[in-house]
Protein backbone atom coordinates (compact mmCIF):
# COMPACT_ATOMS: atom_id res chain seq x y z
CA UNK A 1 0.00 0.00 0.00
CA UNK A 2 1.55 3.77 -1.13
CA UNK A 3 1.31 6.61 1.04
CA UNK A 4 -1.58 8.09 -0.88
CA UNK A 5 -3.21 4.86 -0.44
CA UNK A 6 -2.67 4.23 3.67
CA UNK A 7 -3.74 8.36 4.23
CA UNK A 8 -7.66 7.33 2.23
CA UNK A 9 -7.47 4.17 4.84
CA UNK A 10 -9.42 5.30 8.06
CA UNK A 11 -8.58 2.32 9.93
CA UNK A 12 -5.14 3.58 10.02
CA UNK A 13 -5.99 6.44 11.15
CA UNK A 14 -7.92 5.38 13.79
CA UNK A 15 -5.94 3.37 15.92
CA UNK A 16 -5.34 2.95 19.56
CA UNK A 17 -1.88 4.13 20.36
CA UNK A 18 0.44 6.73 21.62
CA UNK A 19 -1.06 10.47 22.31
CA UNK A 20 -1.37 11.94 18.59
CA UNK A 21 -0.47 8.94 16.91
CA UNK A 22 0.77 8.29 12.89
CA UNK A 23 -1.48 10.49 10.67
CA UNK A 24 -3.29 11.73 13.00
CA UNK A 25 -0.90 14.82 14.04
CA UNK A 26 -2.80 18.29 14.31
CA UNK A 27 -2.44 20.87 12.01
CA UNK A 28 -2.05 24.65 11.91
CA UNK A 29 -4.79 25.29 8.78
CA UNK A 30 -8.04 23.57 10.10
CA UNK A 31 -10.80 23.21 8.18
CA UNK A 32 -12.73 22.52 10.70
CA UNK A 33 -12.41 25.44 13.18
CA UNK A 34 -11.63 24.21 16.79
CA UNK A 35 -14.30 25.53 19.72
CA UNK A 36 -11.47 27.38 21.69
CA UNK A 37 -12.16 28.94 24.96
CA UNK A 38 -9.85 30.64 27.52
CA UNK A 39 -6.85 28.75 27.94
CA UNK A 40 -7.33 27.01 24.90
CA UNK A 41 -7.90 23.74 26.65
CA UNK A 42 -11.25 22.84 25.33
CA UNK A 43 -10.15 22.31 21.44
CA UNK A 44 -9.97 18.53 20.13
CA UNK A 45 -6.43 19.46 19.44
CA UNK A 46 -5.79 19.07 22.54
CA UNK A 47 -6.80 15.22 22.98
CA UNK A 48 -3.91 13.19 24.06
CA UNK A 49 -5.75 9.96 22.84
CA UNK A 50 -5.21 8.38 26.56
CA UNK A 51 -8.44 6.43 26.59
CA UNK A 52 -10.34 7.67 29.46
CA UNK A 53 -13.17 8.49 27.10
CA UNK A 54 -13.34 5.06 25.92
CA UNK A 55 -14.43 3.07 28.89
CA UNK A 56 -17.43 5.50 29.58
CA UNK A 57 -18.78 5.84 26.16
CA UNK A 58 -21.69 3.13 25.60
CA UNK A 59 -21.80 2.88 22.08
CA UNK A 60 -17.80 2.26 22.48
CA UNK A 61 -18.46 -0.57 24.85
CA UNK A 62 -21.58 -1.70 22.55
CA UNK A 63 -19.77 -1.69 19.15
CA UNK A 64 -16.05 -2.24 19.98
CA UNK A 65 -15.29 0.58 16.94
CA UNK A 66 -12.16 3.40 17.68
CA UNK A 67 -14.94 5.38 15.45
CA UNK A 68 -17.16 5.52 18.24
CA UNK A 69 -15.97 7.01 21.46
CA UNK A 70 -14.22 10.70 21.75
CA UNK A 71 -10.86 9.60 21.36
CA UNK A 72 -11.42 8.03 17.95
CA UNK A 73 -13.60 10.64 16.70
CA UNK A 74 -10.94 13.46 17.78
CA UNK A 75 -8.70 11.54 15.42
CA UNK A 76 -11.09 11.53 12.51
CA UNK A 77 -11.49 15.58 13.01
CA UNK A 78 -7.49 15.51 12.68
CA UNK A 79 -7.54 13.58 9.76
CA UNK A 80 -10.15 15.63 7.77
CA UNK A 81 -8.18 18.95 8.79
CA UNK A 82 -4.63 17.62 7.27
CA UNK A 83 -6.66 16.27 4.27
CA UNK A 84 -6.12 12.79 5.14
CA UNK A 85 -9.43 11.31 4.60
CA UNK A 86 -11.89 13.31 3.10
CA UNK A 87 -15.70 13.90 4.09
CA UNK A 88 -17.10 11.64 1.80
CA UNK A 89 -15.14 8.98 2.67
CA UNK A 90 -17.97 6.42 4.15
CA UNK A 91 -17.31 5.32 7.22
CA UNK A 92 -17.33 8.39 8.46
CA UNK A 93 -20.78 9.32 8.90
CA UNK A 94 -21.49 6.70 10.95
CA UNK A 95 -19.76 7.65 13.39
CA UNK A 96 -20.53 11.19 13.33
CA UNK A 97 -23.85 10.63 13.90
CA UNK A 98 -24.02 7.73 16.32
CA UNK A 99 -22.51 9.84 19.32
CA UNK A 100 -25.44 10.22 21.85
CA UNK A 101 -23.98 13.58 22.97
CA UNK A 102 -24.75 12.36 26.46
CA UNK A 103 -21.05 14.46 27.79
CA UNK A 104 -19.75 11.19 29.80
CA UNK A 105 -16.85 11.62 28.12
CA UNK A 106 -16.34 15.44 28.73
CA UNK A 107 -16.81 14.47 32.43
CA UNK A 108 -14.07 12.05 32.52
CA UNK A 109 -11.35 14.14 29.94
CA UNK A 110 -8.67 14.97 32.20
CA UNK A 111 -7.26 17.88 29.67
CA UNK A 112 -10.87 19.18 29.62
CA UNK A 113 -12.53 18.78 26.25
CA UNK A 114 -15.89 20.17 25.65
CA UNK A 115 -16.76 17.14 23.40
CA UNK A 116 -20.30 18.33 23.48
CA UNK A 117 -18.85 21.09 21.73
CA UNK A 118 -16.63 20.07 19.01
CA UNK A 119 -19.08 16.62 17.94
CA UNK A 120 -21.88 19.02 17.75
CA UNK A 121 -19.43 21.50 15.25
CA UNK A 122 -18.11 18.74 13.81
CA UNK A 123 -22.20 17.06 12.73
CA UNK A 124 -22.74 21.41 11.69
CA UNK A 125 -19.75 21.03 9.41
CA UNK A 126 -20.46 17.74 7.76
CA UNK A 127 -24.01 18.74 7.22
CA UNK A 128 -22.99 21.75 5.47
CA UNK A 129 -21.02 19.23 2.95
CA UNK A 130 -23.54 17.76 2.31
CA UNK A 131 -23.79 14.38 4.51
CA UNK A 132 -26.81 13.96 6.03
CA UNK A 133 -28.27 11.15 6.84
CA UNK A 134 -32.20 10.05 4.80
CA UNK A 135 -33.70 10.06 8.34
CA UNK A 136 -32.77 12.87 9.11
CA UNK A 137 -34.03 14.95 5.98
CA UNK A 138 -37.18 13.39 6.69
CA UNK A 139 -37.29 15.28 10.04
CA UNK A 140 -35.95 18.15 8.99
CA UNK A 141 -38.82 18.79 6.05
CA UNK A 142 -41.48 17.31 8.87
CA UNK A 143 -40.21 20.22 11.35
CA UNK A 144 -40.31 22.78 8.57
CA UNK A 145 -43.64 21.30 7.32
CA UNK A 146 -45.31 20.94 10.41
CA UNK A 147 -43.48 22.29 13.33
CA UNK A 148 -42.87 18.82 14.90
CA UNK A 149 -40.40 15.74 13.67
CA UNK A 150 -43.26 13.06 13.64
CA UNK A 151 -44.53 14.18 10.09
CA UNK A 152 -47.99 14.94 12.27
CA UNK A 153 -50.08 17.57 11.70
CA UNK A 154 -49.72 20.99 13.59
CA UNK A 155 -53.67 21.24 14.16
CA UNK A 156 -53.54 17.98 15.93
CA UNK A 157 -50.90 19.07 18.76
CA UNK A 158 -53.04 20.46 21.39
CA UNK A 159 -55.48 17.25 21.17
CA UNK A 160 -54.20 15.70 23.83
CA UNK A 161 -55.78 19.03 26.21
CA UNK A 162 -59.17 17.05 25.46
CA UNK A 163 -57.78 14.11 27.95
CA UNK A 164 -58.25 16.13 31.15
CA UNK A 165 -59.97 19.34 32.47
CA UNK A 166 -57.01 21.16 33.64
CA UNK A 167 -55.08 20.69 30.14
CA UNK A 168 -58.03 22.15 28.28
CA UNK A 169 -58.67 24.95 30.70
CA UNK A 170 -55.06 25.64 30.58
CA UNK A 171 -55.06 25.87 26.75
CA UNK A 172 -58.00 28.20 26.63
CA UNK A 173 -55.90 30.43 28.88
CA UNK A 174 -53.45 30.48 26.46
CA UNK A 175 -55.85 31.50 23.50
CA UNK A 176 -57.38 33.77 25.19
CA UNK A 177 -53.88 35.56 26.16
CA UNK A 178 -52.72 35.91 22.17
CA UNK A 179 -56.01 36.33 20.38
CA UNK A 180 -57.64 39.95 19.81
CA UNK A 181 -60.74 40.84 21.83
CA UNK A 182 -62.50 40.62 18.23
CA UNK A 183 -61.49 37.18 18.17
CA UNK A 184 -62.87 36.12 21.63
CA UNK A 185 -66.74 35.54 20.00
CA UNK A 186 -65.25 32.99 18.12
CA UNK A 187 -67.06 29.78 19.00
CA UNK A 188 -63.73 27.98 19.94
CA UNK A 189 -62.65 30.89 22.27
CA UNK A 190 -64.50 29.67 25.46
CA UNK A 191 -62.53 31.28 28.27
CA UNK A 192 -62.50 35.43 28.27
CA UNK A 193 -59.68 37.94 28.16
CA UNK A 194 -58.03 38.66 31.35
CA UNK A 195 -55.26 38.96 33.28
CA UNK A 196 -52.11 37.20 32.19
CA UNK A 197 -51.34 34.26 33.68
CA UNK A 198 -47.92 34.10 35.17
CA UNK A 199 -47.13 30.56 34.28
CA UNK A 200 -46.96 28.73 31.17
CA UNK A 201 -46.22 24.99 30.50
CA UNK A 202 -43.49 24.50 27.28
CA UNK A 203 -45.18 20.26 26.58
CA UNK A 204 -42.65 19.45 23.48
CA UNK A 205 -43.43 17.70 20.84
CA UNK A 206 -43.00 14.03 22.27
CA UNK A 207 -45.17 14.78 25.03
CA UNK A 208 -48.32 16.49 22.68
CA UNK A 209 -48.07 13.56 19.53
CA UNK A 210 -46.42 10.40 21.52
CA UNK A 211 -46.30 10.15 25.03
CA UNK A 212 -49.76 12.13 25.96
CA UNK A 213 -50.31 10.53 29.11
CA UNK A 214 -46.66 12.79 30.51
CA UNK A 215 -48.99 16.22 29.34
CA UNK A 216 -51.27 15.10 31.54
CA UNK A 217 -49.98 14.08 34.32
CA UNK A 218 -47.70 17.44 34.68
CA UNK A 219 -51.21 19.61 33.79
CA UNK A 220 -52.66 17.56 36.73
CA UNK A 221 -49.64 17.76 39.06
CA UNK A 222 -49.79 21.76 39.01
CA UNK A 223 -53.37 21.63 39.52
CA UNK A 224 -52.64 19.86 42.88
CA UNK A 225 -49.85 21.96 44.00
CA UNK A 226 -52.29 24.85 42.95
CA UNK A 227 -50.69 26.52 40.17
CA UNK A 228 -52.74 28.12 37.19
CA UNK A 229 -50.92 28.07 34.07
CA UNK A 230 -51.32 28.16 30.58
CA UNK A 231 -50.48 26.24 27.36
CA UNK A 232 -49.08 28.03 24.56
CA UNK A 233 -51.40 28.00 21.71
CA UNK A 234 -48.69 28.89 19.37
CA UNK A 235 -45.56 26.16 20.64
CA UNK A 236 -43.23 24.73 17.78
CA UNK A 237 -41.05 22.18 18.52
CA UNK A 238 -38.15 23.54 20.41
CA UNK A 239 -35.53 22.50 17.77
CA UNK A 240 -33.55 20.88 20.04
CA UNK A 241 -33.24 17.32 17.96
CA UNK A 242 -31.66 19.79 14.79
CA UNK A 243 -29.13 21.20 17.01
CA UNK A 244 -28.12 17.84 18.52
CA UNK A 245 -27.93 16.91 14.45
CA UNK A 246 -26.20 19.81 13.13
CA UNK A 247 -28.57 21.68 11.95
CA UNK A 248 -28.36 24.64 13.77
CA UNK A 249 -29.62 26.99 11.01
CA UNK A 250 -32.74 25.36 10.82
CA UNK A 251 -33.23 25.48 14.15
CA UNK A 252 -32.90 29.34 14.47
CA UNK A 253 -36.01 29.99 12.80
CA UNK A 254 -38.24 28.25 15.73
CA UNK A 255 -35.81 29.68 18.45
CA UNK A 256 -37.07 32.80 16.87
CA UNK A 257 -40.73 32.00 17.18
CA UNK A 258 -40.38 30.07 20.56
CA UNK A 259 -38.93 32.85 22.06
CA UNK A 260 -40.93 35.88 20.38
CA UNK A 261 -44.45 33.47 21.53
CA UNK A 262 -42.54 33.40 24.90
CA UNK A 263 -42.44 36.95 25.75
CA UNK A 264 -45.69 37.94 24.19
CA UNK A 265 -47.45 36.24 26.26
CA UNK A 266 -46.42 37.54 29.27
CA UNK A 267 -45.62 34.74 31.49
CA UNK A 268 -42.86 34.99 34.21
CA UNK A 269 -42.07 31.45 34.70
CA UNK A 270 -42.06 28.49 31.99
CA UNK A 271 -42.16 24.95 33.07
CA UNK A 272 -41.00 21.73 30.80
CA UNK A 273 -41.80 17.90 31.74
CA UNK A 274 -39.10 17.61 28.85
CA UNK A 275 -35.66 17.58 29.60
CA UNK A 276 -34.95 17.64 26.16
CA UNK A 277 -36.64 21.23 25.42
CA UNK A 278 -35.66 22.44 28.96
CA UNK A 279 -31.95 22.35 28.06
CA UNK A 280 -32.34 23.85 24.88
CA UNK A 281 -34.46 26.89 26.14
CA UNK A 282 -31.53 27.16 28.99
CA UNK A 283 -28.60 26.89 26.86
CA UNK A 284 -29.39 27.55 22.72
CA UNK A 285 -32.16 29.92 23.47
CA UNK A 286 -30.23 32.09 26.09
CA UNK A 287 -27.37 32.11 23.92
CA UNK A 288 -29.77 33.72 21.53
CA UNK A 289 -30.96 35.98 23.94
CA UNK A 290 -27.92 37.57 24.87
CA UNK A 291 -27.85 35.23 28.65
CA UNK A 292 -31.40 37.36 29.30
CA UNK A 293 -34.25 35.30 28.70
CA UNK A 294 -36.75 37.30 30.14
CA UNK A 295 -38.12 34.65 31.94
CA UNK A 296 -37.64 31.96 34.07
CA UNK A 297 -37.56 28.44 32.85
CA UNK A 298 -37.61 25.12 35.33
CA UNK A 299 -38.17 21.78 35.09
CA UNK A 300 -41.19 20.08 36.35
CA UNK A 301 -38.85 18.65 39.34
CA UNK A 302 -37.34 22.36 40.32
CA UNK A 303 -40.61 24.20 40.08
CA UNK A 304 -42.38 21.59 41.88
CA UNK A 305 -40.12 21.69 44.69
CA UNK A 306 -40.11 25.51 44.73
CA UNK A 307 -44.03 25.38 45.09
CA UNK A 308 -43.62 22.85 47.90
CA UNK A 309 -41.73 24.51 49.92
CA UNK A 310 -42.77 27.59 49.41
CA UNK A 311 -46.11 26.47 50.60
CA UNK A 312 -44.76 24.31 53.02
CA UNK A 313 -46.67 21.00 51.37
CA UNK A 314 -46.08 17.69 52.65
CA UNK A 315 -46.13 14.44 49.56
CA UNK A 316 -47.64 11.01 50.17
CA UNK A 317 -47.87 8.21 47.76
CA UNK A 318 -51.61 7.36 47.43
CA UNK A 319 -50.93 3.67 46.74
CA UNK A 320 -48.36 2.25 49.45
CA UNK A 321 -47.95 3.08 53.03
CA UNK A 322 -44.88 4.49 55.01
CA UNK A 323 -44.48 0.92 56.02
CA UNK A 324 -44.59 -0.54 52.51
CA UNK A 325 -42.74 1.66 50.52
CA UNK A 326 -42.52 1.86 46.94
CA UNK A 327 -39.07 0.87 45.97
CA UNK A 328 -37.74 3.11 43.00
CA UNK A 329 -34.29 4.36 41.16
CA UNK A 330 -33.73 7.82 39.42
CA UNK A 331 -31.94 7.52 36.19
CA UNK A 332 -30.60 10.76 35.88
CA UNK A 333 -31.41 12.19 31.99
CA UNK A 334 -28.17 13.81 30.47
CA UNK A 335 -30.21 16.83 29.17
CA UNK A 336 -31.25 17.64 32.95
CA UNK A 337 -27.93 16.36 34.55
CA UNK A 338 -24.68 17.04 32.48
CA UNK A 339 -25.90 19.79 30.42
CA UNK A 340 -27.82 21.59 32.87
CA UNK A 341 -26.73 20.19 36.37
CA UNK A 342 -30.04 19.42 37.28
CA UNK A 343 -29.13 16.36 39.92
CA UNK A 344 -30.69 17.50 43.38
CA UNK A 345 -33.72 18.21 42.89
CA UNK A 346 -35.53 15.35 41.77
CA UNK A 347 -33.82 13.46 44.43
CA UNK A 348 -35.24 16.02 47.21
CA UNK A 349 -38.40 15.59 45.46
CA UNK A 350 -38.68 11.96 45.72
CA UNK A 351 -37.26 12.01 49.25
CA UNK A 352 -39.95 14.14 49.90
CA UNK A 353 -42.68 12.10 49.50
CA UNK A 354 -44.16 9.70 51.94
CA UNK A 355 -44.77 6.02 51.04
CA UNK A 356 -41.59 5.96 48.45
CA UNK A 357 -38.11 4.81 49.32
CA UNK A 358 -35.32 6.16 46.76
CA UNK A 359 -32.12 3.39 45.93
CA UNK A 360 -29.46 5.18 43.86
CA UNK A 361 -27.47 3.13 41.21
CA UNK A 362 -23.80 2.89 41.28
CA UNK A 363 -23.74 5.20 38.26
CA UNK A 364 -25.52 8.13 39.13
CA UNK A 365 -25.82 12.18 39.18
CA UNK A 366 -22.74 13.16 36.66
CA UNK A 367 -21.46 9.79 36.02
CA UNK A 368 -24.80 8.24 35.23
CA UNK A 369 -24.73 6.40 32.31
CA UNK A 370 -26.84 7.29 29.19
CA UNK A 371 -29.85 5.83 28.21
CA UNK A 372 -28.96 5.35 24.63
CA UNK A 373 -31.76 7.55 22.89
CA UNK A 374 -30.02 10.99 22.96
CA UNK A 375 -27.87 12.85 20.24
CA UNK A 376 -30.37 11.91 17.74
CA UNK A 377 -29.43 8.50 17.84
CA UNK A 378 -32.79 6.77 18.24
CA UNK A 379 -34.52 8.30 15.42
CA UNK A 380 -31.30 7.84 13.11
CA UNK A 381 -30.25 4.25 13.89
CA UNK A 382 -33.81 2.82 16.30
CA UNK A 383 -34.45 0.47 13.11
CA UNK A 384 -31.77 -1.66 14.19
CA UNK A 385 -32.88 -1.55 18.09
CA UNK A 386 -34.05 -5.20 19.10
CA UNK A 387 -33.43 -7.78 21.44
CA UNK A 388 -31.41 -7.13 24.14
CA UNK A 389 -28.58 -8.88 24.93
CA UNK A 390 -27.93 -9.94 21.19
CA UNK A 391 -24.34 -10.22 20.22
CA UNK A 392 -22.50 -7.16 19.69
CA UNK A 393 -23.55 -5.38 16.22
CA UNK A 394 -21.20 -4.24 13.97
CA UNK A 395 -19.81 -0.72 13.41
CA UNK A 396 -22.45 0.51 10.49
CA UNK A 397 -25.11 -1.06 13.09
CA UNK A 398 -25.47 1.84 15.89
CA UNK A 399 -26.85 -0.24 18.58
CA UNK A 400 -28.96 1.05 21.37
CA UNK A 401 -30.61 -2.53 22.54
CA UNK A 402 -27.74 -3.32 24.60
CA UNK A 403 -27.08 0.60 26.02
CA UNK A 404 -30.03 0.33 27.43
CA UNK A 405 -30.10 -3.45 28.44
CA UNK A 406 -26.81 -2.25 30.41
CA UNK A 407 -28.43 0.73 32.21
CA UNK A 408 -31.67 -1.39 33.45
CA UNK A 409 -29.44 -4.41 34.26
CA UNK A 410 -28.09 -1.93 36.75
CA UNK A 411 -31.26 -0.41 37.94
CA UNK A 412 -32.15 -4.20 38.71
CA UNK A 413 -29.06 -4.45 41.20
CA UNK A 414 -30.62 -1.61 43.07
CA UNK A 415 -33.41 -4.25 43.81
CA UNK A 416 -35.74 -1.23 42.75
CA UNK A 417 -39.74 -1.94 41.24
CA UNK A 418 -39.38 0.76 39.70
CA UNK A 419 -37.18 2.88 37.69
CA UNK A 420 -37.86 6.77 37.60
CA UNK A 421 -36.20 9.08 34.93
CA UNK A 422 -37.17 12.84 34.57
CA UNK A 423 -37.05 12.86 29.88
CA UNK A 424 -39.58 10.99 28.09
CA UNK A 425 -36.99 9.66 25.57
CA UNK A 426 -35.31 8.29 28.82
CA UNK A 427 -38.57 6.65 29.67
CA UNK A 428 -39.40 5.74 25.98
CA UNK A 429 -36.01 3.75 25.95
CA UNK A 430 -36.17 2.18 28.66
CA UNK A 431 -39.39 1.24 28.69
CA UNK A 432 -39.06 -0.26 25.45
CA UNK A 433 -36.14 -2.93 27.13
CA UNK A 434 -38.21 -3.71 29.99
CA UNK A 435 -41.11 -4.68 27.58
CA UNK A 436 -39.04 -6.55 25.37
CA UNK A 437 -37.31 -8.16 27.97
CA UNK A 438 -40.42 -8.55 30.14
CA UNK A 439 -38.20 -7.13 33.17
CA UNK A 440 -40.73 -6.78 36.58
CA UNK A 441 -39.30 -3.43 36.90
CA UNK A 442 -41.92 -0.17 36.04
CA UNK A 443 -40.65 2.24 34.36
CA UNK A 444 -42.49 5.78 35.01
CA UNK A 445 -41.43 9.55 33.93
CA UNK A 446 -41.59 11.65 37.48
CA UNK A 447 -44.48 13.52 36.17
CA UNK A 448 -46.34 10.25 36.30
CA UNK A 449 -45.29 9.34 40.20
CA UNK A 450 -46.04 12.79 41.23
CA UNK A 451 -49.47 12.23 40.06
CA UNK A 452 -50.33 9.01 42.05
CA UNK A 453 -49.51 11.34 45.07
CA UNK A 454 -51.52 13.74 47.14
CA UNK A 455 -50.29 16.90 48.64
CA UNK A 456 -51.10 18.59 51.82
Amino acid sequence: MNETERKKDLSDIITTGPPVAGWAAPSKANIIDPIYKPGDIYSYERCTHCGYCRHVCKVYNTSWSETDYAGGRNRIIKALDRKDIKFDNEEIIPSVFRCMLCGNCATVCPVGVDTLAVFQHLRKVVVKKGAVPAKLVIIKNSLKENNNPFLETHADRFNWCDSCDEAEEALRRGRSTFVSDESLKSEDIKAPKGPATKVGYFVGCTSSYRNKELSTATSQVMKKLGVEFMVFPEERCCGSVLFRTGLEDDALELVKQNYEMVRKSGVEDVIFSCSGCFSTFSLEYSKYANNDLGFNVFHLTQYALKVVKEKNLKIRYTLRSKDDPLLITYHDPCHLGRYCGVYEEPRELIRRIEGVKLHEMKHNRSMAWCCGAGGGVKALYGDIAVEVGRDRLTETRACMVRIREDRLKEAMETTAEVLVSSCVFCKNNLFQVANEDHSPIKVMDISQLLNDCEFY
